[in-house]
């Protein structure tokens, strides 16, 4: 390559953190954000190992495909995916949306520390994936004081989805596991013994990952 085009590369990636220009010798090195890539690929695939045992007995008790979402900005992405049958192939996986939507979105959002959250809506607001702040902040309350989140058609119509947040060793909200199922599928007492399954499958990835599980909440 030319000169130029190798000049031009490794400044739109330095521009990035990608890699890092030595003021002195001129000459350049691997960036930090090489390193934060690696360890969040490192700390997905650990999270997929420590849940996916726990996905499938959730698939088990529930008969419904069951997700595990991470967050990433100011979105949450489906990661993983486990259902019945032998299709292991689901259109979600990879998918990303705004924090605001979603049951496995707004549970990792509602247990964010409250700093990282505003800021977070404020971004959302500004791009117009939440009309109302404070309402938004009310709903997200009854989240954190729950610990379980319910929503219905918000992913797709017709789907209703119940999640529960996953922690790491540090206490921080790293994750989410739900189940979505088809809404005229859940009837009230469906919904509180399915509250049940999500919690205790979340509190048990948050064990694997080293979260000393706290009391439980009862929605």
């Amino acid at each position: 390559m030319s000169v130029q085009t190798v000049h031009r590369l490794l400044s739109s990636l330095e521009g990035y953190g990608f890699v890092a220009k030595n003021p002195e010798t001129k000459k350049f090195r691997l960036g930090l954000s090489l390193l934060k890539l690696g360890m969040a690929i490192k700390e997905n695939s650990s999270i997929r190992n420590s849940a996916l045992s726990v996905m499938e007995k959730l698939m088990s008790q529930t008969k419904e495909k069951v997700y595990l979402t991470v967050p990433e900005g100011n979105e949450g992405v489906f990661i993983d995916c486990v259902q019945p049958g032998f299709i292991v192939l689901d259109e979600y996986i990879g998918v990303r949306s705004a924090l605001s939507i979603g049951a496995a979105n707004k549970v990792i959002l509602a247990h964010e520390s409250r700093k990282k959250r505003q800021k977070i809506m404020q971004n959302l607001y500004k791009k117009g994936e939440i009309s109302d702040l404070n309402q938004f902040e009310k709903t997200l309350n009854i989240i954190a004081k729950c610990g379980v989140s319910i929503c219905f058609e918000e992913i797709k119509e017709g789907n209703a989805e119940i999640a529960a947040p996953i922690f790491s060793c540090d206490n921080h909200v790293t994750a989410s596991i739900s189940v979505i199922s088809p809404s005229f599928g859940f009837d009230e007492q469906e919904i509180y013994i399915t509250i049940q399954y999500v919690q205790n499958a979340a509190e048990e990835v948050s064990r694997n990952l080293g979260w000393k599980v706290r009391e439980s909440l009862n929605f």
